[in-house]
């Protein structure tokens, strides 16, 4: 056998006997495609939030309401008198799309004059956005035919003189926080906040099992306190993590001049709590792995999937609920929503206080998961001199 062939029976066989490499080559991949088989599973924005203001009170009007109803992409989940309340509902974030009937809608039509109706769309998810504004037009297209139709029925006239009474229902829309349909001002947000999560995991998530490798762990944990090494392990990163948010986000705002609306100082104040929830989750990933392949491994299995499943591109109500929940553990996902809330919407501390509040149960659940550990670890030891004393 060349030399050739005996590396590649040993590397083959190695690819099977080691159970580490084996999950990474062949289980993680088959994992994640199903988790994302079952993400888009709807395979198409769904149920999208939506209120209605009726000025019309027509038959007209609730017919338009049926349409949006029946069609399974919006949800009217209220009705509200004004416009002003309607914005008030997509500001809040409790809707994504508004629909605008104007008084007189019906009588306009079938006097052949100008009629229109107007859609106010959520833009800061361009997801939504775009399925919001085509389906809608279509939605409003097929409600104006019908009502022409059923006119020229009325008039029996289907010549020029039918021509004339073709006035049907014109579609209008309103994009808020992204009117140009930008991607860079959609898509580099919430890759830089995955990008600069990744780091961090990677970081400390090999910061416990370097000096389980190295032989120095049992004697780090024999001189100092919990607290003495959880603050000394993550100070360091963190201070370097929260520099790179300043840098990398200084450089998409200021540099490449992405539009932002709100306040840097609550983006940082938002970012510090998401790095501080990243850290602790990773500590404990670090206290528990046997090595630094197991850790980077464990903090991978959660980094790569997060953007997906953050809610920041496809939207959590077309997703699984299991999915969605999923999602909804994550770190990632309340600072992307948190954000996209200070500088995609403008907003201020107030329509991120859950997120923050989120993010730091997060961190005190990943420092008690690490502490847990901790005191197992410990116990271990103590165990062990015991033993070794007692023979």
């Amino acid at each position: 056998m060349s030399n050739f062939s005996r590396l590649f029976w040993t590397e083959w066989q190695n690819l099977f006997t080691n159970k580490t490499i084996r999950n990474i080559i062949f289980i993680v991949p088959l994992m994640y495609l199903t988790l994302f088989g079952f993400l888009y599973s709807e395979k198409k924005v769904m149920h999208i939030p939506t209120v209605m203001v009726d000025a019309d009170q027509t038959e007209l009007s609730r017919e338009l309401y049926r349409a949006f109803e029946v069609d399974q992409t919006f949800q009217i989940t209220s009705i509200v008198g004004t416009e002003e309340e309607a914005m008030r509902l997509i500001d809040q974030g409790q809707a994504n799309v508004a629909l605008i009937i104007p008084a007189e809608l019906e009588k306009n039509v079938k006097a052949g004059r100008e009629a229109e109706v107007l859609t106010i769309i959520d833009g800061s998810n361009m997801m939504i956005s775009n399925t919001a504004v085509r389906t809608a037009s279509t939605v409003v297209k097929t409600v104006s035919a019908g009502a022409t139709l059923k006119k020229l029925e009325a008039k029996g006239g289907w010549g020029e003189e039918g021509k004339n009474l073709y006035t049907g229902i014109d579609y209008r829309y309103r994009v808020l926080y992204n009117p140009t349909f930008s991607y860079m001002s959609f898509m580099v947000f919430g890759l830089a906040g995955t990008v600069l999560q990744q780091v961090l995991f990677l970081g400390i998530a090999i910061s416990v099992t370097q000096q389980k490798e190295a032989g120095t762990w049992r004697s780090t944990m024999e001189k100092n306190s919990f607290w003495s090494i959880a603050i000394s392990k993550l100070l360091p990163y963190f201070l370097a993590g929260t520099l790179n948010m300043f840098i990398g986000f200084t450089l998409l705002l200021k540099v490449f001049g992405i539009p932002y609306y709100g306040s840097t100082v609550n983006l940082m104040l938002i970012a510090s709590a998401f790095n501080l929830a990243v850290l602790s989750i990773g500590f404990a990933i670090s206290f528990f792995s046997k090595d630094q392949l197991q850790a980077t491994q464990t903090a991978m299995l959660i980094a790569v999937p997060s953007f997906m499943l953050s809610g920041f591109t496809w939207p959590f109500m077309s997703m699984p609920a299991g999915v969605a929940a999923i999602g909804k553990s994550l770190p990632l996902t309340y600072f992307l929503h948190g954000t996209r809330e200070i500088l995609t919407k403008g907003h201020g501390l107030s329509q991120v206080t859950s997120d923050l509040l989120i993010l730091c149960f997060m961190s005190a659940l990943g420092l008690f998961a690490a502490y847990v550990f901790y005191l197992v670890q410990t116990r271990k030891k103590t165990e062990k001199v015991g033993e070794s004393a007692t023979v």
